[in-house]
């Protein structure tokens, strides 16, 4: 009965030492591991290791593989991150525009809550018109500001594509709530606009105001930016 309760005892104990000493191997590793990350934060700083191991949405976005398309009539061609989605707009058409607007596409991807958004809308008109490009940004910040936005900043300037077709900018920012968290954000947004005798083109892009990553997607993007205009097939 003895010799039983001391091998009982025996094994308990080596049960207990085999415990320690697994504790004891996580505890030194998980504290190595602190040490490597506290160390790049030192030396390569917070936002380095939140983008490189935390990970890091619109750099995702940044280092992804680019799709060029064209969307819509008259035509934008484009160069984004990921493939625009078509959106239903019929909706958001005004009744005494109706009559004038042959058709409305729009082409989107994110949302106003998210890291990155940009919105493709082209607009052809049952006829030839001069369009004012003034008034086309004026309605669309007013349609944000319908969304949600508030305490928008708004400066303009011309803006010409890479082939030289001229539109109007307007860029600045907005604070949005998020209705599900209760949180503010401050967005960063810049819009393109062209008219055409018998459309406009227009972009909208958005990102969180002070993402790095954000400015380079805008600059690929804005840098790609094509237009069909009158006269090419």
């Amino acid at each position: 009965m003895e010799r039983a309760t001391k091998r009982i005892s025996t094994l308990t104990e080596t049960k207990k030492q085999k415990r320690v000493r697994i504790i004891t191997t996580i505890g030194i590793v998980m504290g190595m591991l602190l040490l490597f990350v506290l160390g790049l934060i030192y030396f390569k700083g917070f936002d380095y290791v939140k983008d490189n191991f935390l990970g890091h949405p619109t750099k995702e976005l940044v280092e992804g593989e680019w799709v060029f398309s064209e969307y819509g009539n008259p035509g934008v061609k484009i160069e984004t991150p990921k493939v625009l989605k078509r959106m239903d707009v019929s909706n958001a058409i005004p009744k005494e525009a109706k009559a004038m607007i042959k058709s409305m596409n729009m082409f989107a991807y994110g949302s106003m809550i998210d890291d990155f958004y940009i919105t493709v809308t082209t607009t052809k008109f049952t006829k030839a018109i001069q369009s004012d490009l003034d008034k086309a940004v004026e309605g669309s910040l007013k349609t944000l500001e319908g969304r949600g936005a508030q305490n928008v900043i708004v400066k303009t300037e011309e803006f010409d594509t890479q082939k030289g077709i001229s539109g109007k900018k307007a860029y600045g920012t907005f604070s949005f709530v998020d209705k599900a968290s209760q949180t503010s954000q401050k967005i960063y947004y810049e819009m393109l606009v062209f008219g055409q005798e018998d459309g406009l083109q227009q972009i909208i892009l958005m990102h969180r105001e002070g993402d790095k990553y954000g400015e380079q997607l805008f600059e690929r993007i804005l840098n790609s930016v094509e237009l069909q205009t009158p006269g090419q097939p």
